[in-house]
């Protein structure tokens, strides 16, 4: 058994279906035991989103396994397609399905023909891959069997984003604020997300856009084949801090050979004056010390607290602000949440961005409070 410091990461499996939740009308059957998927439903629940996509199971017993029938998952794809009727319909299997080597491929070849739906097979999921892998895989899929499968459309004032989904903590709040930055200096509207408060016409429609704005990694494989299918360039800088923003709209603007229209000069000045207040103040600190918790990967704020003043640490008991999970946060005065799990608590709030011009005033803010409560408590 591994040993973890913090909360284990999820695996590719849950990424794959963390990915196809946050597209509305997205029909899901899984070919497994009705354990596995009630796991999967109870795990969508920390997101506090109300989950439109429907996931159905077909369950298993002892002669499934022991002999390969592939009948309940043949018979739930023609009743699920007649009762549903959803343009596409996504096939994925489950760990026992894996183990005792059942081939779905086969199964959509005898059945594809029968039904209306066109089927999507899910990869198979060793486990040995977190959930990273997963929504990368699903959103290469996306591309290849959804975007693909529609007419290419002439390009217009629109934008994609990658990568942001309803497993980013902050995600109602960071998306407000790109799509208000995008609007207010290039005047382009969002086409799709592709996994985050989308549906699947919105994602047929991604070839009109302009370019794709990739937030987390996991996007970039995805960006590639639209790069090389549609010729839509993308850029992957998350917009921390005024810097990052900034460097973030030059890219964007550079890319798209257009001048961008700069924020309200008053309003900056405001932010870029609590951004050098706070870090005048982490350069008086005995304790400059930062933990960023292990499921965290993003280099733009590890820059980004950099710039500020801090020195990251892997140790969080020797820092003075940790940017953790929300079970920590509930634990620690000092613990800024920047990713799930979290239990019991809201951040639907459209008004609170990590990102952009507005989330650096925000979180310079919280920063400047929290070092507050960690010397007091400390």
């Amino acid at each position: 058994m591994k040993l973890y410091r913090d909360n284990p990461i999820a695996s590719d499996r849950m990424g794959i279906l963390w990915a196809l939740n946050g597209i509305e009308d997205a029909v899901i059957i899984e070919f497994g035991p009705a354990g596995t998927t009630h796991f999967s439903i109870e795990g969508l629940m920390q997101f506090g989103i109300d989950i439109k996509a429907k996931t159905f199971t077909t369950h298993m017993d002892e002669h499934d396994v022991t002999f390969g029938n592939e009948d309940r998952i043949i018979d739930a794809i023609i009743e699920v397609d007649l009762i549903e009727k959803p343009k596409y319909l996504f096939v994925i299997g489950s760990s026992i399905t894996s183990i005792i080597g059942i081939d779905l491929e086969s199964v959509r070849l005898q059945v594809q023909d029968k039904i209306r739906s066109k089927i999507i097979l899910l990869p198979d999921c060793d486990f040995q891959n977190d959930y990273r892998y997963g929504v990368e895989m699903t959103l290469k899929i996306l591309v290849d069997e959804v975007v693909k499968n529609a007419p290419v459309l002439e390009k217009s004032q629109y934008y994609n984003i990658l990568g942001l989904g309803i497993y980013d903590y902050n995600r109602s709040s960071d998306l407000y604020e790109i799509r208000r930055l995008m609007k207010d200096n290039f005047s382009l509207e969002l086409a799709t997300t592709f996994m985050l408060d989308t549906n699947l016409e919105s994602i047929e429609q991604a070839s009109r856009a302009m370019i794709n704005i990739v937030i987390h990694e996991e996007g970039i494989a995805a960006a590639e084949i639209l790069r090389e299918q549609y010729n839509q360039p993308y850029i992957c800088v998350t917009p921390y801090g005024i810097k990052g923003t900034k460097k973030w709209l030059k890219c964007i603007g550079d890319l798209l050979n257009i001048s961008y229209n700069s924020t309200d000069n008053n309003e900056l000045e405001l932010i870029a004056y609590k951004e050098s207040d706070l870090k005048r103040r982490i350069s008086k600190l005995d304790n400059n010390r930062v933990y960023i918790n292990n499921n965290i990967h993003n280099k733009c704020l590890e820059d980004y607290l950099s710039d500020l003043g801090f020195k990251k640490t892997n140790d969080n008991k020797k820092s003075i602000i940790n940017f953790s999970d929300g079970i920590e946060a509930l634990k620690k005065p000092n613990v800024i949440q920047i990713n799930y799990p979290s239990f019991g608590q809201e951040n639907g709030y459209q008004y609170t961005p990590y990102m952009g011009y507005r989330g650096a005033h925000y979180l310079a803010q919280k920063i400047y409070n929290t070092i507050t409560k960690a010397e007091v408590l400390n």
